[in-house]
Formats: C-alpha cells, structure tokens, sequence
C-alpha cells in the first residue's frame, strides 16, 4: 500500500473486507432469520436479548487482532522482514492468552450479565442457552480474527473471504439441520455459528502455514524481540478498547431496550441488524485506512496517508448514497425478511430506527475512519477517549432519556453521540495536522 493510487488500492483492500465482515454478520443473521421463521418471536427475542453482548465480545476480538496487526504491517510496511515474524509470534501468543481469559471470565459471569441487561424472564433461559455456546466458542472466533489479521496486514484481504464463503453455506445448512428435525432451539443456530466458524478457522491456519514462510517464527527470535510483546499489546488493546467501550454503551442501550419489553426487542434486531450491514462497508474502510496509514507510517510517506483518508470518505460517502435509497425504498421488505414477524408494533418501530441512524452516517463515517487512521499512526489516545465520549453519551441515554421517552430514544442514541464525536475527533485531526505531511513539506 505504499506504492499506487490510494483509491485503487483502498477499494481492492476493503472489498474483500467488507463481504468477509458481511458473512460474519451473516452467521449471526442467518441465526436470527432461521429461528424467527422456524421457531417464532420467541426463539427471536431470545438471540436478540444476548446480541448487544455477542456483539461486543466479536468487536473486542476483531479490535484486539487488528490492533495486533498493525505492528506486523508497519514492519512489512519499512521492509524488515525478521522483525515482522517476530510481531507475528508475539501476536500469536497474546491472542492465545486473551482467548483463554475471555472464555472463562465471560462463562462463570454470563447469568449476571444477562440478568443485567434485564432480559425479560420469558426469554431467560433461551438466551442463556444461545449465548453460552457462543462464549464456549469465543477461542475460535479469535483464531479466525487472528489468521485474518496476519494475511490482511501482509495486504491480502481476498483469501479470507473464500474460505469464510464456505464456512457460511456451511453455517446456514447446520442451522436448518439443528434447529429443524434435530430440534435444538436456539442453542442449535449458536452450535451452528461456532462450527462454522471453528472450520473456517482451521482452513485459513492450512493457507498461512504453507503460503506465508515469512509469518513463520521460532521462540528463540522471541526471545531476542522481548520488548516487543508490550508495545503489541498496547497497540492491540487501544483497538480492542476502542470496539469495546462502543460495544460496552450498545450492551447498555440494549438493557433499556429489553426493559421495554418483547416487541422493542424484536423491533430492535431487525431494525439494528440492518443498519450494522450498512454500516459494515464503513467498517471495511476505515480498517483498510488503519493498515493503509500504519504501512506507509512504517514507509516514511506520510503525505499518503493524509491522501488516503480524504480518499476513504468519499468512497464512504458513495455508500451513504446507496443506504440512503434502501431507507427510503426498500427496508420494510427487508426487515420482515429477518425477523419473520408480522406484528406491525415490531415493523413500524424497526423501521422508525432504520430511518433515524442511516440520514446520520456521513458524521459516523469521518469519525470512524480518522479513529482508525490515527490508531495506524501510533496515536492511542484520542481514539479511546473519542469511544469514551460515546460510551457516556449511551449512559446517559440508556439510563436516563429512553426510560422517560420510549424507543424512540433508543433511535436517536446513536446519531447523537456520532457528532458529538465526530467534533472530537475532528480537533484531534487539525491539532496534529503536520504529521500528515512528509517531511520535506513540514520543513518548508
């Protein structure tokens, strides 16, 4: 990425990502949409009661690898090749260890926490059936994190997606399967969903022992790059951190939103669940932008850098285009398509959320791309706290506005907290403007 037109090199990165991210998505609305048809409001209460908590242990994942990764792209980025397999050893081990934690910290703690997202009694058990699975499979979403992220730092985002294509086909055929004649509920989808997930997985460790000997290391190399484990995982907790606290204030609204009863939480799986899909192509190239800038911060090119974000959001904002019209045209459609229902309380309230968050993506869009830019210039700080920003605004919300004003508070939450951030994180950008030039330009 340090050589060529950023916008070719941007979109050839972020599309694979993008469909990758898209078939994540797709296990857990494969999930919602099979047991909604074949099981009924209940069995789709009782995923969507637990989503805003699979949500956030998948956002921790992807930020913890990402963040990984970055080390391993600035060194590919300046050519030094001993130290990157190093970077990728490193990497290995932490995500090792943070698996481990995870599991067994969100297992002994998974009643508490759905007992704190107030999860109506009526759907108590299911969810916590469906989620418990999920936590039990949590090594193996962050070995596929993992894997992705190595061959995404090394710039290849299209092998990924192939092996993640069949994984999917996969995942859908296993929830017919478990959910249908073996008739497991909905601890069947999350059986289905870790499956899927554990054999895409194990292809894409195949594809990287024999296609990438430059990822290969040994433990005497690690020793010598001792120091470097700290300077990872830093870098891998700000991202994680900054998915988290994001994800830590949608557990919070998805609380209120439970205390609203079966409906809203219907109304809000499908209705959220649309947006999160539009709001994947953002996503896709605001992590692009994170490699982008952290391999040619690594190069020494910094004026690219500030090329390649201008470049991002317009292709960003070509996307808000095509959500715009499926807002208008083509949501009501789609929302009965995944969740199933026919209640119009559940219709007209999902559609209300659509409506509300996608006019508001141009702000969310800046904001996640620069958040993620600066992460690729070793800027920590800012990032985590522009997140804390968001996190607040959701408590206060979540505690205090939607109990008073209903759902829609829930609606107006997101784009609420997306400006006061995007000011943020805006300032951030002009107070270290110079260091988007190279430094021939910042020496005249």
């Amino acid at each position: 990425m340090t050589e060529g037109k950023p916008a070719g090199l941007l979109l050839a990165f972020a599309l694979p990502v993008f469909l990758g991210n898209l078939l994540q998505q797709f296990y857990n609305l494969a999930d919602i949409s099979i047991a909604g048809h074949l099981l009924g409001d209940t069995a789709l209460a009782q995923i969507g009661a637990s989503a805003a908590l699979y949500s956030m242990i998948t956002s921790f994942a992807f930020g913890l690898n990402t963040g990984f990764a970055l080390v391993v792209s600035r060194f590919f980025g300046a050519g030094d090749k001993r130290r990157m397999s190093c970077a990728a050893g490193w990497m290995v081990i932490l995500a090792a260890v943070w698996a481990a934690v995870m599991t067994a910290g969100f297992l002994l703690c998974r009643r508490l926490l759905m007992e704190a997202l107030n999860t109506p009694p009526e759907v108590m058990d299911g969810a916590l059936s469906y989620i418990t699975v999920i936590l039990a499979g949590i090594p193996l979403t962050m070995a596929y994190n993992l894997e992705t992220g190595l061959m995404r730092a090394v710039g290849n985002s299209v092998t990924p997606l192939g092996f993640l294509l069949l994984s999917c086909g996969l995942n859908v055929a296993l929830d017919y399967l478990f959910m249908g004649p073996l008739g497991l509920g909905v601890r069947g989808a999350a059986a289905a969903t870790v499956l899927a997930q554990g054999i895409s997985a194990l292809m894409c460790l195949g594809y990287i022992i024999r296609n990438y000997p430059e990822l290969r290391f040994g433990l005497g190399e690690l020793r010598q790059e001792a120091a470097m484990w700290t300077e990872i995982l830093m870098t891998g907790l700000s991202m994680a951190l900054m998915n988290a606290i994001f994800s830590i204030g949608s557990v919070i609204l998805q609380s209120s939103v439970n205390a609203l009863g079966s409906v809203y939480i219907a109304a809000q799986v499908g209705g959220r669940r649309l947006v999160e899909l539009f709001m994947m192509p953002g996503g896709a190239i605001s992590s692009s932008s994170a490699t982008f800038a952290s391999q040619n911060y690594g190069a020494g090119k910094r004026g690219r850098i500030a090329a390649g974000a201008r470049t991002a959001f317009f292709l960003y904002m070509g996307w808000w285009v095509i959500a715009m019209i499926f807002a208008v045209f083509f949501a009501p459609a789609a929302v009965r398509l995944i969740t199933g229902s026919s209640s119009a309380a559940v219709m007209d309230n999902a559609l209300l959320y659509i409506r509300i968050s996608i006019p508001m993506f141009p702000p969310m869009g800046f904001l996640v791309i620069m958040r993620n830019v600066l992460q690729g210039m070793r800027h920590r700080i800012a990032p985590l706290l522009c997140s804390s920003l968001e996190l607040i605004g959701k408590m206060i919300f979540g505690f205090f506005l939607v109990p008073v004003l209903g759902y829609p508070a829930v609606c107006a939450c997101e784009p609420v907290t997306w400006v006061i951030c995007f000011v943020f994180i805006t300032a951030a950008v002009i107070l270290w403007r110079e260091e988007f030039k190279d430094r021939e330009e910042q020496q005249s």
